[in-house]
C-alpha cells in the first residue's frame, strides 16, 4: 500500500511539474506578446511624429493638441468620449496661455481655431506646462533642438526667441552638472538593482530636488528628455586606456 502511495504521489507530482512548465511557457508566451504589442506602438509613434516633424508649423487645435497626445490628428473624430475631454480641457488651457503670451503661437490674430505653432515652441510649452508627452516626440523634439536653430518666426508678437534657446541650453547644461554630481556625491542613487547607472534614475533624482539645481526656475525639459541627454553622454564613456 504504501508502494502504491509513493506511485500515486510521483505521477501527481510528474503532472504538477507539466502543469507548472505550460503554466511558465504560458506567461513567457504572454510577455511576448506584450512585448511585442508595445514595439508595435512605440514604433508607431516613432513614424507618427517623424511623418509630423517634417511640417513646419501645426494648427493648435486640429493638429497640435492631439499629437501631444500621441494621436493621429485624422482620427481625432472616433476617440473615445473621456480621451477627447483631455483634449479639449488641454485646448482651453493652451488658448489661455496663447493670449498671455506664455505659448508662441504664429498668427495669433487669427481667430483662436486657426492659430498655428511651430512644433518645437508647443513641445518647449508642453514640457513647461508639464504636459506628459509620449517619450517618442520628447527624444524627437530634444534632437531637433540640439541640432536646428530655431527660425524667427513673421510674428509681431514679443517673443525673444534667442532667449529661449539660450535659456534651453543653460537648462541642459544644468542637467549633465546636476547628473556629473550626483555621479560622484550619491552614485548608488544612479543605479539601479544590478548595480548599473542609468540614465531615467538620475534623471527623476533631478526633478525631485528641482529647485536644488533650477532655483525658481521650472525645467525646460521634461524627465524623458533628460534621461535621453543624460543617456547620450552616458553612451559615450569609454575606459581611459593608458
Amino acid at each position: 500500500m504504501n508502494i502504491l502511495n509513493k506511485i500515486k504521489s510521483l505521477f501527481n507530482f510528474k503532472k504538477y511539474e507539466k502543469n507548472s512548465v505550460k503554466a511558465e511557457n504560458s506567461d513567457v508566451s504572454m510577455q511576448d506578446r506584450e512585448e511585442k504589442i508595445f514595439e508595435k506602438e512605440r514604433l508607431n509613434l516613432q513614424k507618427l511624429y517623424e511623418q509630423w516633424s517634417c511640417e513646419e508649423t501645426w494648427l493648435l487645435y486640429e493638429e497640435g493638441i492631439p499629437l501631444l497626445f500621441g494621436i493621429e490628428p485624422q482620427s481625432r473624430s472616433i476617440l473615445e468620449s473621456d480621451v477627447s475631454e483631455k483634449i479639449e480641457s488641454l485646448w482651453q488651457h493652451a488658448k489661455e496661455c496663447g493670449h498671455k503670451k506664455l505659448l508662441p503661437v504664429i498668427n495669433i490674430e487669427k481667430p483662436e481655431k486657426e492659430w498655428e505653432v511651430r512644433p518645437i515652441d508647443l513641445y518647449s510649452w508642453g514640457t513647461i506646462s508639464r504636459i506628459m508627452m509620449p517619450e517618442e516626440f520628447s527624444t524627437l523634439m530634444t534632437f531637433v533642438a540640439q541640432t536646428i536653430k530655431p527660425v524667427e518666426t513673421q510674428s509681431s508678437n514679443n517673443y525673444s526667441e534667442n532667449s529661449q534657446d539660450i535659456m534651453y541650453l543653460k537648462h541642459r547644461e544644468v542637467v549633465l552638472g546636476a547628473a556629473m554630481s550626483l555621479l560622484v556625491s550619491a552614485p548608488e542613487l544612479c543605479k539601479n538593482r544590478k548595480g548599473r547607472v542609468v540614465s531615467n534614475k538620475i534623471a527623476r533624482n533631478i526633478l525631485e530636488n528641482e529647485d536644488q539645481w533650477f532655483g525658481d526656475e521650472r525645467p525646460l525639459l521634461a524627465e524623458t528628455a533628460m534621461a535621453d541627454l543624460i543617456d547620450e553622454y552616458l553612451k559615450l564613456t569609454q575606459p581611459i586606456v593608458h
